[in-house]
């Protein structure tokens, strides 16, 4: 990835292959001729759960996708010119977590419960993390990657729920098991009192600035561990960190305290934060989008890129009548991509490729699309 402005796209299902019937390459086609320099895509190397996107694949399509390769689609983005970013969703899936008995704890000691479609992992599971890195390999070794997008690579926590009005002292704290504790006592040197009920309760009450800097350590640590692996296969892969949002603005502490995104040590092994500006999710102005961005840039003083939806999201079930913006338009959305652009920062994600499609394909609306291409083709 050049250090030129970048444009991305998240591509997290296959439907512009089964749905929309586009070739290998008529795909990289119309994503180079919408301005797209680089994506961030699914492969069956690296399993992904649904989260807020759909990515299964309906029955009566399988025996079409049996037919399906990813390294013939990262070839013909390859000979198009875009790089091909595998995204690794880390502790974000249940059959692992659960294999790998990794249900993170609050501090009271109470097991996580599944929150709409989220459920976190604990990232103090090393059996979890070994297998993780191994699907990293696999995907290496087949799809010579141009890197790797590290999704939900934090502490638990279902951070899009935090809305303005949030009590953020009342949101429980993940993961305080037994395994957590114990190697935060050896890495810390600390003792806790052994009549103690809850030890979670006196870690945040006595200890928990060494809390907090363990949590960050953990996570610097396993993406070290993943940056040393990529680069076995690719000197110049890079990792994207998919990055939890928390600014000035909003909860600026969280980010690192609650989630353990300590983005100041992480600078030292990511090369792009990628800033989740999922502004209409936050019920916030899309000018915060490139606030958030510009916030990071100074803490990490890499590249960052912010991520900007094109559809509204969280509307519905337990998030229905919480007061966001019912849609996303045009103007918008233009208004969006241009803030970052013009912000100096490095670059935007778009979310998700699917939305462009059914709005091009279906609804034979191409107003998003053509201000992506006005941006890309700007000075």
């Amino acid at each position: 990835m050049t250090n030129d402005f970048k444009i991305g796209v998240k591509i997290y299902s296959s439907d512009w292959f089964w749905k929309y019937n586009l070739s290998y390459q008529s795909a990289a086609n119309e994503l180079k001729d919408m301005g797209i320099n680089y994506v961030i895509a699914q492969n069956k190397y690296l399993p992904m759960n649904n989260s807020a996107v759909d990515s299964e694949i309906p029955v009566n399509k399988l025996k079409l996708m049996q037919t399906y390769d990813d390294r013939c689609f990262r070839d013909a983005l390859c000979d198009t010119g875009i790089d091909y970013l595998g995204v690794c969703n880390f502790f974000f899936d249940i059959d692992l977590i659960n294999k790998h008995n990794s249900i993170p704890v609050n501090s009271k000691g109470t097991p996580a419960e599944k929150i709409d479609w989220y459920l976190g992992g604990c990232p103090t599971c090393d059996e979890y993390v070994d297998e993780k890195i191994n699907q990293i390999k696999e995907a290496m070794e087949n799809l010579d990657m141009d890197g790797i997008f590290l999704g939900f690579m934090r502490y638990p926590g279902f951070w899009e729920l935090w809305l303005p009005e949030t009590d953020a002292s009342k949101w429980d704290e993940y993961c305080f098991c037994n395994r957590c504790i114990t190697k935060f006592k050896k890495a810390k040197g600390i003792s806790i009192p052994k009549q103690e009920a809850y030890p979670g309760e006196w870690i945040k009450s006595n200890a928990y600035s060494e809390w907090v800097d363990f949590k960050g350590d953990v996570i610097f640590n396993i993406i070290k561990r993943i940056r040393k692996v990529i680069k076995q296969y690719n000197q110049n892969a890079k990792i994207i960190l998919n990055t939890v949002p928390f600014n000035n603005e909003h909860f600026l502490q969280y980010g690192k305290e609650i989630f353990a995104q300590d983005t100041k040590k992480l600078s030292e092994v990511v090369d792009i934060f990628e800033v989740m500006g999922y502004h209409q999710i936050l019920k916030l102005p899309y000018s915060w989008i490139a606030q958030a961005g510009q916030y990071f840039k100074e803490q990490t003083n890499k590249q960052v890129i912010c991520t900007v939806q094109a559809k509204a999201l969280y509307l519905d079930g337990i998030h229905a009548n919480k007061g966001r913006a019912q849609e996303i338009t045009p103007k918008e959305f233009n208004l969006s991509i241009n803030s970052v652009k013009n912000s100096g920062l490095d670059g935007i994600a778009l979310f998700i490729w699917a939305d462009f499609l059914k709005q091009k394909f279906e609804k034979h609306d191409t107003s998003f699309i053509d201000s992506i291409k006005q941006l890309a083709h700007s000075k």
